[in-house]
């Protein structure tokens, strides 16, 4: 008996211990599980409070001196990108080509010949002839295009004109840029750039090789009759009124000649090689892009390309060679148009073409259409370039989807 009771005791003993021990035990598993909860609330709670705050949080501001890249040509892209795939590689070098005419009555069978994106028409063409020999003439000259084409004038006034110069068109008169603006002020210069814009409009036109946007402060400067001004905000407002109210007209404009001639001197031209242009390229930037920013910003359908030396930005290539330029003109200045170069045959550019043909060069640059009196030598360069590889299928299709873009938008492609 007092062997059973001791056995029991030492049961009761050891079920007390079990229990005091699993007691024990769940107080601290539980006492851990209620410090635990509010940290994973907590960091549930951080985790939500980041997300809302990030929806919350204002976007970064922009800077208001950098341009909206949204294509321009937005519009006509579609069906630019339908006319494309039933283009052969011929076609589409053609297209990249906006040649000088030498014979207006031979202007419809070239353009068909080389499938051009159009061609820029000189007083030469129109010698003795009526305004409605003028009209009859561009009207033949695009009618049988199977791609309509650009037909291009350079009306700036002064030394540079079209047909404003002839006889039949002797109603118009008009000065040199900078002479209007100071006989007129800029509303005088903005009066003429309406006259002009009427005028060729009427006639057939639809493209205008003008303004000249260059800043010019020196008589002895090559761009100074050319240009009106040498006061960057004066040069902006010439810019952004001819983007905005010229094109709405129905002809488009090119603004002239980026990244800007600056203070080369007239003296420096020969005529061999290109004109050096030494200035600091910060200098550059902060002056000569304005009014091509202005004018990208005002929707301006096309700008040339000088051909310079800019040294300070690209000391290897000319302006319309030099892809760095094109890169600042696509991101610095904010331009989704066309990119034109100025006369790429009037002197001997080849040393600034890498070797290169420099029409080979001006594509792989970053021009869309290249302005050449020997369009045929420029076809065949480009087109060999295509050919073995040099100029890649993706940047002859970039280029001419643009140029088709630029078509469809503005109506000459329907």
């Amino acid at each position: 008996m007092k062997k059973f009771v001791i056995v029991s005791i030492v049961l009761i003993l050891i079920a007390g211990g079990l229990f005091g021990y699993s007691l024990y035990h769940f107080m601290q598993v539980n006492d851990i599980f209620k410090k635990e909860e509010p940290v994973a609330t907590e960091a549930v709670t951080e985790a939500e409070s980041a997300e809302e705050e990030a929806a919350e949080a204002p976007k970064v501001k922009r800077d208001d001196s950098i341009v909206d890249t949204k294509n321009i040509f937005e519009d006509g892209a579609g069906k630019a990108a339908s006319a494309l795939e039933d283009m052969t590689q011929e076609e589409m070098v053609g297209q990249m080509l906006l040649g000088i005419c030498s014979d207006a009555s031979a202007a419809s069978a070239e353009m068909q010949k080389y499938s051009l994106a159009g061609m820029l028409f000189t007083q030469d063409n129109f010698q003795g002839m009526s305004k409605e020999d003028v009209t009859n003439t561009l009207k033949a000259a695009g009618a049988d295009a199977k791609v309509k084409p650009i037909l291009a004038a350079q009306e700036e006034g002064g030394s540079y004109t079209t047909i404003s110069d002839l006889p039949a068109f002797s109603e118009y008169d008009f000065n040199a840029p900078r002479t209007e603006f100071e006989n007129g002020g800029l509303q005088g210069v903005q009066k003429a750039e309406d006259n002009k814009t009427t005028m060729l409009k009427s006639a057939g036109f639809n493209m205008n090789i003008a303004p000249v946007t260059d800043l010019a402060s020196s008589g002895d400067q090559m761009m100074y009759s050319r240009s009106i001004s040498d006061d960057v905000e004066t040069v902006s407002s010439f810019a952004e009124y001819a983007a905005k109210f010229d094109q709405a007209k129905g002809v488009s404009i090119v603004l002239s000649h980026f990244p800007g001639y600056g203070t080369i001197p007239d003296s420096a031209y020969t005529g061999v090689g290109a004109v050096e242009d030494d200035r600091p390229a910060e200098t550059i930037r902060s002056t000569d892009y304005t009014p091509f920013k202005k004018g990208a910003a005002t929707g301006a359908h096309c700008i040339m390309m000088s051909n310079v030396l800019v040294k300070n930005l690209d000391a290897a290539h000319t302006a319309a060679l030099s892809p760095s330029i094109h890169t600042e003109l696509r991101t610095n200045v904010g331009f989704s148009g066309l990119i034109m170069t100025d006369v790429l045959d009037d002197a001997d550019y080849s040393a600034y073409a890498e070797g290169k043909k420099p029409a080979v060069q001006a594509v792989l640059a970053g021009n869309d259409l290249i302005l050449v009196k020997d369009y045929a030598t420029a076809y065949n360069d480009i087109l060999a370039a295509v050919k073995d590889g040099t100029i890649s299928e993706t940047q002859l299709k970039d280029a001419v989807t643009r140029v088709l873009s630029y078509k469809y938008t503005v109506g000459i492609m329907k």
